[in-house]
């Protein structure tokens, strides 16, 4: 029973752990908005109070002792309860965010992260922090109490990995579909309360079944025991303990922790960005990266984890040739490759650290650093990558797959050191790439139009002929780890000469919002985010440009802004425009002498390249009286805007896979209508591959205090229009009364016009109702394709 009681108090302690992060998230999100920073900020926050807490259960076991540093932790938790009162006294929630505390737009860069972190720390700090101590703490606990499995309590961390796998994937399927924001923190208040009983129930174990003087004598024989086993070399001693552990090891923990946390990061991004941008499609690696950890410290058998070193260089190489060759299809194949490669180098890793787990006297410190190694990877890809290469782009997630095929289980068949012959094998694979992919680059052109049979059939004899050769070559050289990963190297940057399927780069910059590109493919000048087309422009026609893509003068918008043109009550009126969302700023070609039209756009790197002549001319050549640009959060700089100024709202904020759902809550469309002029319109780009948008905005329409007004149009263009940059859309009018649509719904003009675009109802379906404190992604999952 002793056993159960201690793997139930670490399964419900993870299990809170990895619920109160997305809840703070989500209180935050409409307040500061939906900036990386404010992302970043909250999971570097969460890291460090992580490792904090496992560093107090290290130096706290190590100055007092097991049964007194048991009692110390009475007093923990009787800080919690009081953390809880103090904040529903102030805000009437268990979670109190003060917006009093949030950053400012007018905060420097530093100041926002302080303020922010702050925030974060005075809602859920306390709790936080206790609960990040119930991993190291209560398996050293467990190790003192004279249970028969005490000599090794590390089965306990499979139980406490498990809770964290229920709890991640509890909130998105389970706790956020069900329950608004404010019962998911009264449900988190009441899981850290009945975790709290559970830990003192623990701590009477301790105290109870040890004294001192068995405490003491169990120590000074530990240490005896430590000192014999400790790898040889130079010594480290632990913060605040009598014991030691050599650095060679040290750093070996920290660095089989921090690869996998990395390539969590980067195989995540990549995935949802460069794949498919599925919301809740960061559950899936990250699963896996928890589930790696409760199969190999519960018991994971040597034979199994040798077949596992052995199957994921393959896999690896297998990930980096989809990488060269921009492979995303079929989808499932792909992407089941990307996580096979991930959770096989996990498997290894974390199999790894298990092997070579300490004795339960060096526990604390054992998950302190291997905690630190994460800690370090998590860092690496969310606050350095972006300012180190930020003008090579999303280079740490092929960095991470290079440094994961060196890594092999301990004690394989594998050859020996790297030598002078293996550095010239490299480089003789080096340039046999290079040479292969430039003489394919001028030899084997594809087809223009990209989805015709002869384009695909040419990508596949590119990619086989550029990077098959170099790879089957490099899996020859498996034997080494050390060459096998300067192989793989070597083929990567040989890929680096590949201009790839978006045509010649112009330019490249990476930030927290990932990758920007300018290319250039024949007579488009294209804008891309990830692998997403986010505009482009014609380069072979002189004179102000034409917008294309979405914004197409015989797409949806095209045929909004003529209609409005030809409304008498518009007609001679100087129109005040907000668009949500920049992109080249295609829309501005739209603009009429006198007008004023506002842009709010997140990312500063797509603000400079639409002003950049050399790539868009769109903003420079706008016709409008003013045409200014607001950097920062749309929703939070809309607030600011005065009530009724604008004439017509365009949102194309969330016109990716990826939404940010607070752009489309019930709270959201309340303000946009607030500053949505007498007669004005609202265009929503609701052009979504897997979620299903248009009913949704339709029952938020009725859902507004005064009835709504709703037409929908799904434009998909003629053969002739594609050749001439035009791209299918879905969007979505709202407004006021019909009547504030005037021309726009006129069919005989637009037959007369030769117009195919029709606007139409949307029929009522059941479904849930976005508000600030309550979204359920899975319930407007696409479930077929709408054609209406």
């Amino acid at each position: 029973m002793l056993a159960v009681l201690y793997a139930t108090t670490l399964f419900v302690g993870a299990a809170l752990l990895f619920l109160v992060q997305p809840l703070v998230g989500k209180l935050l999100l409409p307040l500061v908005g939906g900036t990386p920073g404010v992302w970043n900020t909250c999971m570097v926050f969460f890291q460090i109070v992580l490792l904090g807490g496992y560093l107090y259960a290290h130096r706290s076991t190590g100055k007092f002792g097991v049964r007194r540093q048991a009692v110390f932790h009475l007093l923990a938790l009787v800080t919690v309860v009081v953390s809880f009162k103090v904040a529903v006294a102030i805000t009437g929630s268990p979670v109190a965010v003060v917006p009093s505390m949030l950053p400012d737009d007018q905060d420097s860069s530093f100041l926002m992260v302080l303020r922010l972190g702050l925030t974060v720390g005075v809602a859920v700090g306390v709790p936080f922090f206790v609960l990040s101590t119930t991993s190291p703490l209560l398996q050293r606990w467990f190790a003192s109490t004279g249970h028969p499995a005490a000599k090794d309590p590390y089965f306990l961390y499979a139980a406490s990995n498990a809770g964290s796998l229920l709890g991640l994937l509890a909130y998105p399927l389970v706790i956020e579909p069900r329950l608004a924001l404010q019962h998911q923190q009264w449900v988190f208040a009441g899981g850290v309360i009945g975790y709290v009983v559970l830990v003192v129930a623990c701590a009477l174990t301790v105290i109870r079944r040890s004294s001192e003087c068995g405490i003491r004598n169990a120590e000074l024989k530990t240490e005896e025991k430590a000192e014999s086993n400790a790898v040889s070399g130079s010594e480290f001693r632990t913060p605040h303990s009598e014991l030691r552990i050599a650095p060679r090891r040290v750093v070996r923990w920290v660095t089989l922790a921090a690869l996998p946390s990395s390539l969590l990061l980067g195989v995540t991004t990549h995935v949802s960005t460069d794949l498919a941008p599925v919301p809740l499609l960061w559950v899936v690696p990250l699963a896996l990266y928890l589930t790696s950890f409760v199969l190999v410290f519960a018991r994971w058998p040597d034979g199994v984890h040798r077949v596992v070193g052995r199957v994921t260089p393959m896999l690896l190489l297998f990930v980096v040739l989809t990488l060269l060759t921009n492979a995303a299809e079929p989808l499932a194949v792909v992407g089941l490759l990307h996580m096979l490669a991930f959770f096989g180098v996990c498997l290894v890793c974390h199999g790894e650290l298990a092997k070579d787990r300490p004795p339960p006297e060096l526990l604390t410190a054992f998950y302190f650093w291997m905690s630190l190694g994460g800690v370090i990877g998590g860092l690496f890809n969310a606050l350095i990558a972006p300012l180190v290469f930020s003008s090579i782009g999303m280079i740490e997630y092929p960095l991470a797959l290079v440094l994961a095929a060196a890594v092999r289980p301990k004690g394989d068949d594998s050859e020996g050191k790297l030598r002078g012959a293996d550095v010239a094998l490299v480089l003789v694979l080096l340039g046999l790439s290079v040479g292969l992919v430039l003489a394919v680059q001028h030899y084997v052109r594809v087809p223009v139009e990209p989805d015709s049979p002869d384009a695909l059939a040419t990508r596949l004899l590119r990619g086989g002929l550029m990077f098959g050769i170099p790879g089957a070559a490099a899996f020859a050289l498996v034997r080494k780890p050390a060459r096998y990963a300067l192989a793989l190297a070597a083929i990567l940057v040989a890929g680096g000469f590949d201009t790839g399927p978006f045509g010649d780069t112009l330019h490249k910059e990476r930030n927290f919002f990932g990758v920007i590109r300018v290319t250039r493919d024949g007579k488009f000048v294209k804008l891309i985010h990830g692998t997403t087309l986010h505009g482009q422009q014609r380069a072979d026609e002189p004179g102000r440009p034409r917008p294309m893509t979405y914004y197409h003068e015989r797409g949806p918008v095209g045929h909004l802004f003529d209609s409005l043109a030809a409304d008498p009550r518009k007609k001679d009126h100087a129109m005040k425009v907000g668009v949500v969302g920049l992109g080249t700023g295609a829309v501005a070609s739209y603009a009429r002498p006198g007008e004023e039209w506002t842009f709010y756009e997140i990312d500063p790197a797509v603000v400079r390249i639409a002003r950049d002549t050399s790539y868009f001319r769109f903003l420079s050549e706008c016709r409008a009286k003013t045409c200014d640009v607001v950097l920062g959060d749309a929703r939070r700089h809309l607030t600011r805007a005065p009530d009724g100024a604008y004439d017509v709202i365009i949102l194309d904020g969330f016109c990716s896979d990826a939404i940010p759902v607070h752009l489309l809550t019930r709270e959201a469309i309340a303000l946009y209508v607030s500053k949505l002029a007498p007669n004005g319109i609202i265009a929503l780009h609701v052009s979504n591959n897997h979620l299903d948008l248009p009913p949704l905005i339709r029952r938020l329409a009725d859902e507004h205090e005064a009835k709504l007004v709703v037409r929908y149009c799904h434009d998909s263009p003629l053969d002739s229009e594609r050749e001439d940059g035009k791209t299918e859309s879905q969007w979505m009018l709202l407004a006021r009364a019909e009547a504030d649509f005037g021309p726009v719904l006129d069919r005989k003009r637009a037959a007369a016009k030769k117009s195919l675009i029709q606007w139409n109802e949307v029929p009522w379906e059941d479904g849930p109702i976005w508000r600030d404190d309550f979204a359920n992604l899975l319930r407007v999952w696409k479930k077929r394709n709408r054609q209406d």
